[in-house]
């Protein structure tokens, strides 16, 4: 089964993380993406999916696995075949409804295809975050009262389809994440900081959004968060056990603990 996978790769590293456990998979990416450390065997057009997953298909492919960033696509008209422009209407209310609304409507037409779309908790568990403390810090009392206060802010912000991530310092939201990512936030964060006591603490709080397909978009950090999250002064990472991936674990322990980050799994 796993050498009849194709991995749907978009920009940054965990399509090649999932590559490795996956060698023998076919490499596949919109045009115009070239994800980091993996040679695409198969680039496809948005506005050629049909034909894409046909030749998937034929090529004796049975399961996907997309991973990595996709930015909502700009479609030209002129690329378009027949039966993939005879989806358009649903495409455009797909990717207006939001992301997660777009992702489920491409889901539903690979599946339409017999394609089988798996994962990070089938591909590579081990990925995800366990519940409890993961640095040599756990949580304060007031660091474990601002992460419930960030997930709660995020349940209620879910429906809406804004964001997976926010930052809880003193009970109080001092950033949240939009369309333009975390990094963005925590910038956002580390700017402002100077304007407004405190100036330091808080906690950086990054979830799954309820009822979030998990196969697809899960919440994902890395070492250059934990540089973004210190830059912002910030003091905790709360993530939500077996929904978000962490990259290079080792690397992103060792830079929590040396700027004394606690970073965690939370239910």
């Amino acid at each position: 089964m796993r050498a009849r996978t194709a991995i749907i790769a978009g920009a940054g590293r965990l399509p090649a993380t999932l590559a490795r456990a996956l060698p023998e998979a076919l490499i596949c990416a919109p045009a115009g993406i070239a994800p980091e450390g993996l040679s695409v065997a198969q680039p496809f057009h948005f506005e050629r999916l049909v034909p894409f997953l046909r030749d998937l298909g034929n090529r004796g492919i049975e399961t996907v696995v997309m991973a990595g960033a996709i930015e909502r696509p700009s479609l030209d008209p002129a690329l378009f075949d027949r039966d993939t422009a005879q989806l358009v209407p649903d495409l455009l209310r797909a990717i207006q409804s939001g992301d997660d609304g777009a992702l489920r409507w491409v889901i539903g037409l690979m599946e339409e295809f017999d394609l089988r779309v798996e994962g990070v908790p089938q591909i590579a568990p081990d990925l995800l975050i366990a519940e409890g403390p993961a640095t040599a810090r756990a949580p304060s009392a007031d660091e474990a009262a601002d992460a419930a206060r960030g997930a709660e802010i995020l349940a209620a912000l879910a429906p809406v389809d804004v964001g997976q991530g926010c930052v809880i310092c003193a009970g109080q939201a001092i950033g949240l994440e939009t369309l333009y990512g975390t990094d963005a936030m925590l910038a956002d964060v580390a700017n402002h900081r100077p304007e407004r006591a405190p100036h330091k603490g808080g906690t950086f709080v990054k979830r799954a959004k309820a009822g979030q397909d998990l196969r697809v978009d899960l919440p994902t950090i890395g070492p250059a968060t934990i540089e973004a999250a210190a830059q912002a002064g910030l003091t905790a990472i709360a993530l939500q056990q077996g929904h978000v991936i962490v990259l290079d674990r080792d690397a992103v322990l060792a830079r929590a603990d040396a700027a004394g980050i606690a970073l965690w799994g939370m239910a």
